[in-house]
């Protein structure tokens, strides 16, 4: 089985520790940091309960000619945990969106010469972690949109990306440690992270898709205003 493509690159818990430990002024020859290490994965599920991460979203990802396995990671390194995944099309043209239903058999997998536009999805282990697999094989570049949750998981071993967005599980990291360590700066850049979530908040509202309940559930009882009160209709 071949190794995954990574696309995008992304930050792990390992790597955020390298950053967090120079930022913080902790030189590497000392070792594991047992503080760091728990300021870290309090970051991460900190911010990811700071922006209701585990409401539906949708997420696009690129995948490449010639290969057939991927980081289940979006294009803007937002993590997609195996099953929270709601749906997944691909692109097709400039606006045609075709839905890819999931499955993959062996017998498909062990058809690697083909090379077209993929036509199914599954996940695989891979180094001991699940990643995206399709097939056929792309014989181009596509893009696949992704409806899942986001879910909080693991973030303790050095291969483990954060739950939320990187840079903002690290700025809130970095601004707990500095205050930790009473480093001078530890307020502006506490300050810095609040306006980084602010906007990540802000953001988060203008591209999040509402749907009526009667939408996607139209036999599901509501609630309706009358002239004599409230009652409930189907």
């Amino acid at each position: 089985m071949s190794l995954p493509v990574h696309l995008p690159t992304t930050e792990t818990f390992a790597t955020m520790m390298m950053e967090l430990r120079v930022r913080c002024g902790v030189h590497e020859t000392l070792g594991r940091v047992p503080a760091l290490e728990s300021i870290l994965r309090e970051a991460n599920e900190y911010v990811y309960r700071q922006l209701d991460t585990g409401l539906p979203m949708r997420s696009t990802l690129t995948i490449a000619a010639n290969a057939a396995e991927y980081d289940f990671v979006s294009d803007d390194s937002v993590p997609i945990a195996r099953g929270s995944v709601h749906g997944l099309w691909i692109e097709q043209g400039d606006s045609e969106r075709v839905p890819l239903p999931q499955g993959i058999s062996h017998a498909m997998r062990a058809d690697r010469d083909q090379r077209t536009i993929p036509e199914r999805w599954d996940t695989s282990l891979v180094d001991g972690r699940f990643t995206l697999e399709v097939w056929p094989t792309p014989d181009q570049t596509y893009l696949l949109h992704v409806d899942h949750n986001r879910v909080l998981t693991r973030f303790s071993i050095a291969t483990d990306r954060p739950s939320a967005p990187a840079r903002l599980v690290l700025g809130y990291a970095i601004a707990m440690g500095k205050a930790h360590y009473g480093r001078p700066d530890a307020d502006t850049v506490g300050q810095s992270f609040k306006t980084m979530l602010y906007n990540e908040k802000v953001q988060a509202k203008e591209n999040r898709r509402f749907i009526p309940p009667t939408a996607c559930d139209p036999g599901r009882p509501r609630v309706v205003a009358t002239a004599n009160g409230f009652r409930q209709v189907r």
